[in-house]
């Protein structure tokens, strides 16, 4: 059952890699899209141009084109893709991970693997979903309101004639809206802050600083594609060689499609004594430079790349006695702990005068368009928080049952906690890489290990210093250099000297402590 389980989610993240669905589009159908982003897109024949489903066209096309049917058309396509066969492997997936379960003597799938997770059990995690849920629903409903009075307003000064409802097409573009117009944040314009050269350059300072260690380019590396760097990393202080590390930032046919760490070689000892360094890649899919204009990141981008070069310090710095503990081979509700620790600087004034210099004159970010980036944090914090919850619910429900229809259950799931109907005839579980991809019963991870994230941040780095090294080499030596080898509460609570709370989690999500 096992070997199946495996061959078939390996054929479901293949399915979405390959996948290559194309649409074309107008210059008029692009309504709204500034000009660079145009000119960056393969010419068709009759003037079209080529949209492919990847992030890099996909995200600017949802969050700026005004055009109702083209983001229509994108969401639906987006969201089919691989949907027959995809949802035929899901719904073969869920039945051969309940039966393991059942001859193991669990009720459920999702009990069987939470059963060594730090959430223990099925109950706890939707006791926690259910209670951010009711939390969050005022703030979500606040959101929806002001989504449709933005709607409301545009569709009378567009001429055009307003269905009073949200839309899945709508979210995205909406959402931009609020961002623009309640915390004046214009994305386009604060992407030309942040070319991903001196990104990338200054990410690496904070990390060399932060955690004393020394990264080393290598030349004449063996890559697999020319854009593809090679990092050794070294101990500030002993000089010892840790590991290694491969940047590999932007997209190409049949690369994988979102943004991970992946570890290529685990850091554990050999049988003579000698340590095997780790070996890990991060791989995302950034807009690819051009011949007038490098690659420019939006700030959420810039935070992806905090995230997922987080999992990489785990890989590199966890020294371990064996290869089953080594990097990011801890609880699967704890592994999101360290990366999502380190996105916290991308909110911060200092990190991000740093890490920001306009690519055309090398200007710095000017204070009050930083003043309003910081503020935008919580920009429709309540409707990603709930979409999050949504996905998490959709796993956990998946995963309790024997049979399930995964388009149903998402249908549900959207309308009960968002209030927002998925496009018919889409199957956004098809694509959801996740659920065949080691979240499985366990996507609530991301929130859950939020609540951890964000304790050690606000009550060590936030209060003593994001850059200060002791704070840094403390982390390193209690939550990344054991990688697995100790249970993560037990990390947690030796890191903070105490039981870890909510408390800062809840008010990073704009909710008032009594």
């Amino acid at each position: 059952i096992k070997k199946e389980i495996g061959e078939l989610c390996i054929d479901f993240n293949k399915n979405l890699n390959e996948e290559n669905t194309f649409l074309t589009f107008s210059k008029e159908e692009l309504g709204g899209l500034p000009s660079n982003f145009i000119d960056s897109l393969e010419k068709m024949e009759k003037n079209k141009y080529k949209v492919t489903l990847q992030y890099p066209h996909y995200f600017p096309i949802m969050k700026k084109c005004h055009i109702v049917e083209t983001r229509k058309k994108m969401e639906a396509a987006f969201n089919t893709r691989c949907k027959e066969e995809n949802t035929i492997i899901l719904e073969r997936l869920i039945p051969l991970r309940a039966r393991i379960a059942e001859l193991l003597g669990y009720r459920t799938h999702a009990d069987f693997v939470l059963e060594v997770n730090t959430a223990k059990n099925t109950t706890n995690v939707s006791d926690f979903l259910d209670d951010l849920t009711k939390k969050l629903k005022p703030l979500g409903e606040g959101e929806k309101k002001l989504i449709l009075e933005l709607k409301l307003k545009e569709c009378e000064e567009r001429g055009l004639e307003s269905d009073g409802r949200i839309n899945a097409w709508d979210l995205h573009y909406y959402m931009t809206c609020i961002e623009e117009l309640k915390y004046s944040v214009e994305q386009e314009n604060i992407r030309e802050y942040f070319p991903v050269e001196e990104v990338t350059t200054n990410l690496l300072n904070i990390y060399q600083e932060l955690l004393g260690l020394v990264f080393e380019q290598v030349d004449n590396a063996q890559v697999w594609d020319k854009s593809v760097t090679l990092y050794t990393v070294k101990d500030r202080v002993t000089r010892d060689m840790l590991g290694q590390f491969y940047l590999d930032l932007y997209p190409r046919d049949g690369k994988y499609g979102h943004a991970a760490c992946f570890g290529l070689q685990p850091g554990c000892l050999l049988p003579d004594g000698q340590r095997m360094m780790s070996v890990a890649a991060m791989v995302a899919n950034f807009s690819k430079p051009t011949a007038g204009q490098p690659s420019l990141l939006r700030h959420d981008e810039v935070k992806t790349y905090f995230h997922e070069f987080g999992h990489v310090m785990h890989q590199i710095c966890a020294q371990t006695r064996f290869a089953r503990f080594s990097g990011t081979n801890v609880e699967t509700d704890f592994v999101e702990v360290p990366s999502q620790m380190l996105e916290n600087w991308v909110w911060e004034r200092d990190t991000l005068k740093r890490i920001s210099k306009h690519y055309k004159d090398g200007r710095l970010i000017p204070d009050d368009l930083l003043e309003k980036l910081i503020t935008s944090r919580l920009a429709n914090i309540g409707l990603l928080t709930l979409r999050q919850i949504v996905l998490s619910k959709v796993d956990q429900s998946l995963h309790t049952k024997s049979f399930a229809d995964s388009a149903k259950e998402y249908a549900k799931h959207c309308e009960e906690i968002l209030g927002i109907s998925p496009t018919p005839g889409t199957n956004m579980p098809a694509t959801f890489g996740h659920l065949a991809g080691g979240y499985d019963g366990q996507y609530y991870g991301y929130l859950w290990s939020e609540v951890f994230s964000m304790d050690i941040f606000c009550s060590c780095f936030k209060k003593e210093g994001i850059m200060n090294p002791k704070v840094g080499m403390k982390y390193r030596d209690i939550i990344l250099k054991p990688g697995g080898s100790m249970d993560g509460m037990e990390m947690l609570q030796r890191f903070l000297g105490r039981e870890p709370n909510e408390r800062a989690f809840l008010l990073s999500k704009g909710l008032s402590m009594p």
